[in-house]
């Protein structure tokens, strides 16, 4: 008998997840990398990934963090709306490939909101998505 390896979420996939929620649940163009794009728009990093116990799954944590870059302007209240649109939008499920299974999906909280240099608002929003790709079996 053969023992075969439980495929985990690809990183990759998670992320595509998450690009396709934000920018379904705002209407708000959503990227990997903001670059040369024209503002507002979101973009996503992956910041970290760990395994977590669990008595009866094989679970994996992802760390995201969300940027919601707002059109230059003199105060930061665009980029608050923008922040507030995404935590709707993120209230809905992100979708996983099958077999994996979302198990939560937290919202970590505001972490910063500066302007940058070209005048635009820059908050940045931390989730944590937690994924099932098995069961623990004895």
């Amino acid at each position: 008998m053969s023992r075969r390896a439980l495929r985990r979420l690809s990183p990759v996939d998670l992320v595509a997840a998450v690009v396709a929620r934000v920018s379904g649940g705002t209407g708000v163009r959503c990227v990997l990398d903001p670059g040369d794009e024209r503002s507002p728009l979101y973009s996503v990093s992956l910041t970290g990934m760990r395994p977590e116990r669990s008595k009866s799954l094989r679970i994996d944590v992802y760390e995201l963090q969300v940027h919601a870059i707002s059109a230059p302007s003199r105060t930061s209240e665009a980029a608050l709306s923008m922040v507030w649109a995404l935590q709707e939008a993120m209230e809905a499920d992100v979708e996983l490939p099958r077999p994996f299974c979302l198990v939560r999906q937290d919202d970590m909280g505001l972490q910063s909101v500066k302007r940058d240099p070209t005048g635009e608002w820059h908050a940045i929003v931390a989730y944590e998505v937690t994924v099932s790709y098995g069961l623990m079996v004895k």
